[in-house]
């Protein structure tokens, strides 16, 4: 007797798809209500913005400016709009009120109380926008020239002049890929004005605006074609100024040299298999220039050593699901995800031990892998991205599809120098006490 597989009526499988939905929402929801109520204890400060539209890409600048009364201070935050329809797009400026406190150099000046980091009110101000063709798919600031460079959806890359009172709208072209994409970075030597851009056109294109500074539309000095597929990310090695790394869809991971000849040329190390799916993220660490992390659809972080590129070093696991973003500050690594996660790792406790898949799945969500610090979870919509400030001590910004723009500062999350400096502290206040008490018994 044969038996028959009863196949599943189309209008089943519909149900089946919305109810799985429905009940991703509501998970969702309950855990954005359990976070709401136990964010006071979590966070230094936390702020939210509501954005009319999604911002796909965000970045502080890197000044900010002290109230005189030295209680607050402004930070400045860049985002780029995602409408639909024909509503038109714009690059956008906004400046968040701080507690002057979060300033490295912050001294008090009186005694009067510092400024309430959990205060009620509006903190966000629109001051600026420039007009935008298409959609904002990533925006990269060059802190010492003052040009912004935006990637469209439609592969050219514009450049914008922050510096520029007058100007509404952009001053440059890069003419050169063919579709969009998402992969843009200046070079850290900033003054150089070298830009490296990846696209969905499978390529990888560096461009000099320093070149030809009063032209109107540029062509690339450079470009690369070494992977075969969608090339999703790259980023420069701030240390080693001449490498710079890309991934993408073919989920290799490839190190290039601009020292090499362009006849025949390859990439100086190639990892074919880097990850088990497609490649989203890359970042160089900056201060490091062997430690490189990357970030994939597979759900994991993986940090590499430029010196033994075989294997990666340690797997950070912790995502549910793809990881898009990664944002290095010292120690700490910043990964975001369409998880509607933001995770703090930090890499001091690589030594800590491996994440154990066996203790995992005894304890499930008591048990966590031991670099994680941090998570946030103040979003409800998948992640688009995350930025450290550059200055500010331990202060993110983050954009998610939920169209809210959030800033806050996790409590207790410190890099190995901070960690040493308030060691510092502790010590030289340890000796004091220790004097003190030695006057005092000789006194008596």
């Amino acid at each position: 007797m044969t038996s028959v597989t009863p196949q599943l009526a189309p209008e089943a499988k519909v149900l089946d798809i919305k109810e799985k939905y429905q009940l991703a929402e509501k998970i969702t929801n309950e855990e954005y209500k359990i976070w709401k109520k136990t964010s006071p204890m979590l966070y230094d400060l936390m702020y939210s913005q509501s954005l009319d539209w999604p911002s796909l890409t965000v970045e502080w600048t890197k000044d900010y400016k002290v109230d005189p009364s030295r209680q607050t201070l402004l930070a400045n935050i860049m985002i780029g709009t995602h409408t639909t329809g024909s509503a038109q797009n714009h690059l956008k400026h906004y400046t968040v009120e701080l507690p002057a406190a979060t300033s490295p150099d912050y001294q008090p000046v009186t005694d009067t109380p510092p400024t309430p980091i959990n205060r009620k009110g509006n903190q966000f101000d629109l001051v600026r926008e420039w007009e935008h063709p298409g959609e904002v798919n990533k925006l990269r600031l060059n802190h010492d020239l003052g040009l912004i460079a935006t990637q469209t959806n439609y592969g050219d890359i514009l450049i914008y002049d922050f510096n520029k009172k007058d100007s509404s709208t952009f001053e440059k072209t890069l003419k050169f890929h063919s579709k969009e994409g998402f992969g843009l970075e200046w070079n850290p030597d900033y003054e150089t004005g070298q830009l490296l851009s990846s696209s969905e056109d499978h390529k990888i294109a560096l461009w000099d605006l320093k070149l030809n500074p009063d032209a109107k539309v540029l062509k690339p000095i450079r470009t690369f074609e070494t992977h075969d597929s969608i090339v999703n990310d790259v980023s420069w090695n701030k240390q080693i100024k001449n490498l710079f790394a890309s991934v993408g869809d073919d989920k290799s991971l490839q190190i290039h040299d601009l020292r090499m000849s362009t006849t025949n040329y390859k990439p100086v190390v190639s990892v074919s298999e880097a990850h088990d799916d497609t490649i989203n993220a890359v970042e160089f660490n900056p201060e490091i220039g062997t430690l490189l992390a990357t970030g994939s659809s597979d759900g994991f972080v993986s940090c590499w050593d430029l010196r033994n590129m075989s294997t990666p070093i340690r797997k950070l696991y912790g995502h549910s699901t793809s990881v898009i973003n990664l944002k290095f500050k010292d120690t700490l690594l910043m990964s975001s995800s369409i998880d509607t996660r933001v995770l703090i790792w930090n890499l001091n406790r690589l030594n800590d031990g491996e994440f154990d898949l066996k203790e995992y799945e005894k304890k499930k969500s008591d048990y966590v892998d031991p670099c994680l610090v941090f998570m946030h979870g103040g979003h409800t919509g998948r992640i688009c991205e995350a930025d450290w400030h550059p200055v500010l001590n331990n202060v993110v910004v983050s954009c998610a599809e939920d169209n809210l723009m959030e800033v806050w500062r996790p409590r207790h999350v410190e890099s190995e120098e901070e960690e040493d400096e308030e060691e510092e502290e502790e010590e030289s206040s340890k000796a004091v006490e220790e004097e003190a008490k030695d006057e005092d018994a000789e006194m008596s």
